[in-house]
């Protein structure tokens, strides 16, 4: 995990998710934290959530569409991120963005990623997906 600090919005904190062999018609599917068993990251304060990148193999057809998640419940607000990665998406690889304090969570809730895939979704070999949830805690 990378951290840097801004004494206005606190410290970053970057969290790796990872997802092996996507299929189709998965629906909020947890991603494991830093590639383990565990599907969660605990916060050590309070924060907000200000983004999620992500990359995969090859997509062909289809989409897969990831989802922050705090305390077991997914952001499903009109402003949190829900990057997408396609056959569209540049190189395997999106992003999503959100300003802090727009998504936020509290010290000791569960934080994670979980995707959701088209019935369409057709990688051209094992479609492993590699993620990264980043955070702000407050100052």
């Amino acid at each position: 995990m990378a951290d840097t600090f801004s004494p206005k919005f606190g410290s970053h904190v970057a969290i790796p998710f990872t997802f092996t062999n996507a299929t189709t018609q998965m629906t909020n599917s947890d991603l494991t934290f830093a590639g383990g068993a565990l599907t969660y990251y605990v916060a050590p304060a309070a924060g907000s959530i200000v983004g999620i990148s992500a990359n995969c193999a090859a997509v062909t057809a289809g989409t897969i569409t990831l989802k922050s998640h705090a305390a077991g419940t997914e952001h499903t607000d009109t402003g949190a991120p829900a990057p997408a990665l396609s056959s569209t998406a540049d190189t395997n690889g999106t992003y999503a963005t959100v300003r802090p304090g727009a998504v936020v969570f509290s010290a000791g809730d569960t934080l994670g990623l979980s995707l959701t895939t088209t019935t369409t979704l057709d990688p051209t070999n094992t479609l492993d997906v590699d993620a990264v949830l980043h955070v702000v805690l407050n100052p």
